[in-house]
């Protein structure tokens, strides 16, 4: 009587390579550990306006004036570490960002981030000493968990070591997307737009950490137990 081996058969853990024991021991210890928090993102992409840019030093008879246009939106984007629900506010956020961006790539763009970045220290007061400033509500959350009401801002003010100050404000609400910024008394922009506001989306941006240790896990884990056999059936006679 003839005996088949069985293929499904227990491997020995002693002839299973390194990569596939290093895959099955972090299978098991994730199997164990609790799982990570995800992370939520909530997109706002607002609608095209106008932005008006003055320069006092434009040439003598420039037709606008010495305005510039251009189109531009307000885009927020605000991470937390659970799904949002009745009013949010600045302390229930990871971070957010409020950015004016063209669709002409060589058009005007800007970003303002919360946390606010560190101080400049550049040594003897010659670099630029930026101050910021936000706030934030988010509330009636709809059956898909984006906010149907809202109030976001970021405004930042510069003193630049000629004693000269810019400042930037981005924002927008339920209401109003709004930028305003300049430099003294003599550049400036600004524009808006009321009453048409843009649309929210939200995902899930950072799958859990053990999400990407499994699948690493069990790359090595099919990878190793593949070499395995690979060289058990080129070493077996034919």
């Amino acid at each position: 009587m003839t005996f088949k081996e069985n293929p499904m058969r227990l491997i020995p853990m002693a002839k299973v390579p390194l990569a596939a024991a290093l895959g099955v021991a972090a299978l098991l210890t994730l199997a164990s550990a609790p799982a990570a928090a995800e992370y939520y993102q909530y997109t706002y992409t607002g609608n095209l306006f106008t932005r008006t840019y003055e320069d006092p030093w434009a040439p003598i008879g420039d037709p606008n004036g010495g305005r510039t246009f251009s189109l531009v939106s307000i885009n927020a984007v605000v991470t937390t570490n659970a799904p949002l629900g009745s009013t949010v506010t600045l302390a229930d956020v990871l971070s957010f960002s409020i950015s004016m961006t063209s669709p002409d790539p060589f058009g005007p763009h800007a970003t303002l981030s919360y946390p606010f970045p560190p101080p400049i220290d550049c040594g003897g007061g010659s670099c630029p000493s930026p101050s910021y400033s936000g706030s934030l509500t988010m509330s009636d959350f709809n059956f898909l968990n984006q906010p149907t009401s809202w109030d976001l801002s970021i405004g930042t003010q510069t003193f630049y070591p000629t004693g000269r100050m810019g400042w930037l404000t981005l924002s927008t609400s339920r209401g109003r997307d709004m930028l305003d910024g300049g430099y003294e008394t003599a550049y400036a922009e600004y524009g808006g737009l009321i009453t048409s506001p843009g649309v929210w989306a939200m995902s899930v941006v950072v799958p859990e950490p053990a999400t990407y240790a499994s699948m690493l896990a069990g790359v090595a884990l099919l990878a190793g137990l593949s070499r395995w056999r690979r060289t058990r059936r080129d070493r077996t006679p034919g």
